[in-house]
């Protein structure tokens, strides 16, 4: 049984529908698929209001940003509530942050020599759910202001780029308790992606599992295997459940692929052992 537990669509970052994600992963031959948009579970609540029987197995959830001393870490949230009305409120707060963010960074690319920078992206939070880094790369890259999306991030958005702004995240530990107050079991995603040395990913999956989490992404693409394998002994030492997902957003990113990831190992306890 094949199961990809992070995904996104267009009610974040992703570039498909909710129904268009569903009918690619069936066409994948996924048997099980999460929604996990960032910040965001207009995507399953759409799916909610449809009709069809789905012949899939639909897992929902979220991905919610949060703060770790320097870092920003990203923390799944499956098989949630997702008309839980703390939960709603909470990630009603973080889009106002990422709301908040998009302009500053619209300012600076103007100021940097984007002419219309701020108009355009007023214009596109009024059309769109949220607006993520990824769509005002897309923008630059649109525009000619970069020749790759790659170089969008480099020279603006990320740190030490022209048009950076620091994120605001609420904290690990409230991330954490929100979504195990919606019923879903919280998850540490990409936990190798953070630029952490062995040390401090250690000490952050040691801080993880204390503060309540429950999970750790162990099989997503392009890890190294060894790194895999770190994961799962640390998935085993501190009792946490492992998970696995493509993090896909768009049939054009080859990096990730839906449903393309490496094989749960198999000391390790999965994931969906928790709604099953």
């Amino acid at each position: 049984m094949l199961r990809d537990l992070h995904n996104h669509t267009h009610a974040s970052d992703g570039s498909l529908s909710p129904i268009e994600l569903i009918e690619l992963a069936i066409e994948r031959g996924v048997d099980e698929l999460a929604i996990t948009d960032h910040d965001s579970v207009a995507g399953v609540l759409a799916l909610r209001k449809q009709a069809d029987d789905f012949a899939i197995n639909l897992v929902e959830g979220v991905e919610i940003s949060a703060g770790w001393g320097k870092h920003t870490l990203h923390i799944l949230g499956l098989n949630i509530d997702p008309e839980h009305a703390g939960l709603s409120s909470f990630l009603k707060l973080q889009q106002q942050k990422r709301h908040t963010r998009a302009l500053e960074m619209a300012h600076k690319m103007q100021k940097a020599g984007v002419e219309q920078a701020v108009a355009d992206v007023e214009v596109m939070l009024q059309e769109q759910n949220m607006v993520c880094r990824t769509h005002l790369a897309q923008y630059l890259l649109d525009n000619g202001v970069v020749n790759n999306f790659g170089n969008a991030f480099k020279k603006y958005l990320a740190k030490g780029g022209k048009a950076f702004v620091k994120d605001e995240w609420f904290e690990l530990e409230d991330a954490i308790a929100i979504i195990k107050q919606s019923g879903g079991v919280p998850v540490l995603a990409h936990p190798t992606r953070y630029k952490m040395g062995s040390n401090q990913l250690h000490e952050l999956i040691q801080s993880f599992q204390k503060m309540g989490g429950e999970g750790i992404e162990v099989c997503y693409p392009n890890i190294h295997p060894g790194k895999k394998n770190l994961l799962a002994n640390w998935a085993q030492k501190y009792n946490l459940l492992g998970s696995q997902g493509s993090d896909f957003h768009s049939p054009d990113k080859p990096w990730a692929l839906l449903g393309k990831f490496p094989p749960m190992p198999a000391d390790v306890t999965p994931v969906w052992t928790a709604w099953q």
